[in-house]
């Protein structure tokens, strides 16, 4: 069965993303990772299962998907959770749901979900809806109402990507009081950013360090403040 979507509510725990690539079949104007479809960029997979094997998966509340947009290359995606398929955790998926358009890719996409036990998660941005059948998607919402989530119409932007600068901004220090599951994501360079954040998200680590290391940075700096890592600190200092 396809598990239901993660809510942990202990700061202890970590849920863990993958954006394996930021390719995506649509190019917003408003897109925290700038993407689009002429991206080229994935996860080196080798170094990946190299860091996940120096994770703690007891600290691992749940693991999610996103990009770009998970339905461009399902194959790799999907080859992220094989890489933690033996941990029970939850899983879900962030999607612009463009495949709701094309039969073949709903069938291809829903059929991985179903295998990969993912909780479905789809934006409600009116851009995105554009490219959306939401005859499609109601209907699904529909037929698996603990699974499939179809967001409300959404104008919460970060000020990040194709609008870092561009944007006002307020922030509320959630890097340091959020009192749930802290998020990170593996990005396609390699680099691990932390999204318990309300503007741009800080990167505090990469592959080529362990779990520990990160775990131990990520705790100081929300003690002592994300520094120089945030382009924010000094107007909140």
């Amino acid at each position: 069965m396809i598990l239901d979507q993660p809510n942990s509510d202990d700061p202890n725990m970590y849920d863990l993303s993958f954006i394996y690539t930021k390719r995506c079949d649509l190019r917003c104007a408003f897109c925290m990772y700038s993407s689009g479809p002429e991206v080229d960029d994935a996860i080196d997979l080798s170094l990946l299962e190299g860091w996940l094997d120096t994770v703690d998966m007891g600290r691992v509340a749940s693991f999610g998907l996103y990009g770009g947009e998970v339905g461009v290359d399902l194959d790799g995606f999907g080859a992220c959770l094989d890489l933690v398929s033996h941990v029970d955790r939850p899983h879900f998926v962030l999607t612009n749901g463009t495949w709701s358009t094309d039969p073949s890719r709903t069938v291809e996409f829903l059929d991985f979900c179903w295998r990969h036990k993912c909780y479905v998660v789809v934006s409600g941005t009116p851009w995105h809806r554009r490219h959306q059948n939401r005859a499609v998607l109601g209907a699904l919402k529909e037929k698996w109402p603990d699974t499939f989530r179809l967001k409300p119409v959404e104008e919460n932007f970060h000020a990040m990507g194709r609008l870092e600068g561009k944007m006002r901004f307020s922030c509320t220090r959630k890097c340091a009081w959020w009192g749930r599951a802290l998020r990170i994501a593996v990005q396609p360079d390699g680099t691990i950013i932390f999204q318990n954040c309300d503007g741009v998200y800080p990167v505090v680590g990469n592959l080529v360090e362990s779990f520990s290391q990160l775990d131990a940075r990520v705790s100081r700096m929300r003690r002592e403040g994300f520094g120089d890592v945030c382009p924010y600190s000094k107007e909140v200092a």
